[in-house]
């Protein structure tokens, strides 16, 4: 410590009236005081709400504590969200090995149904081009709602409008949230879309990778259908 600030110091401490201010900045200047002067830990005692006086020493300890306890909860929480994600995967893969066994979109659909009940979710799939009215969906609505809802990013998370909602699905839930995943590589083809009567559960933060591997799989098995079958005419 320099001469200076030793006379800084002594300024700080002796102006008169030293005041709660004075003090204060000199423990913030010296961080390092009760490194110094640990004998005081023990003597100092502060208002504590339940416990009447406590030492600083108790405080910190309690702090410590209570930042161990906080970090095994957040580190139980990556445990959670990993062992979700593992199992999601597993799901995830295992509709994806199903559909490149299927030959055609109605095959398709019993995959996709079956892991739309896994999940406790509903699904829609809509193709601008089909000849199936059940799976028809208008190029010029959806790009109405592309231009809307599909700006900032790809896949659309969140809640819906009734008339979006009902132009993906049959019987949307009043008060769920969707997602809405277009197909295509190209061109647009169609969209594939998931609902859950929980508002909530989709999220726009949410990561988006195992269903749009889904969508990518489903939109290139839609590509090499349609090429079959010209083929073959």
């Amino acid at each position: 410590m320099t001469d200076a600030s030793l006379q800084d110091d002594a300024a700080l401490l002796t102006d008169a009236p030293l005041d709660d201010k004075k003090v204060a900045e000199y423990l913030l200047s010296h961080p390092d005081f009760f490194g110094l002067n640990p004998e005081l830990l023990t003597h100092l005692r502060i208002p504590h709400t339940e416990r009447g006086a406590v030492s600083l020493v108790e405080i910190q300890l309690e702090r410590l504590r209570n930042r161990v306890q906080e970090l095994e909860g957040n580190i139980g929480n990556l445990v959670s969200l990993a062992a979700k994600n593992s199992e999601l995967f597993s799901v995830f893969s295992l509709a994806q090995q199903k559909l490149f066994q299927t030959h055609n979109i109605y095959q398709a659909l019993i995959i996709l149904s079956d892991l739309s009940t896994q999940l406790g979710l509903e699904f829609s799939l809509r193709l601008f081009d089909s000849p199936d009215e059940q799976l028809f969906l208008e190029r010029r609505l959806f790009d109405n709602f592309r231009k809307s809802r599909l700006v900032a990013r790809p896949v659309y998370l969140g809640r819906l409008r009734k008339a979006e909602a009902e132009l993906l699905f049959e019987q949307p839930p009043q008060l769920g949230s969707f997602v809405v995943l277009p197909l295509g590589v190209d061109r647009l083809i169609g969209a594939l879309s998931f609902s859950s009567p929980d508002g909530g559960h989709f999220q726009p933060e949410m990561d988006t990778m195992f269903v749009e591997q889904l969508a990518s799989v489903l939109t290139r098995l839609i590509h090499h259908w349609e090429y079959s079958r010209e083929v073959i005419d």
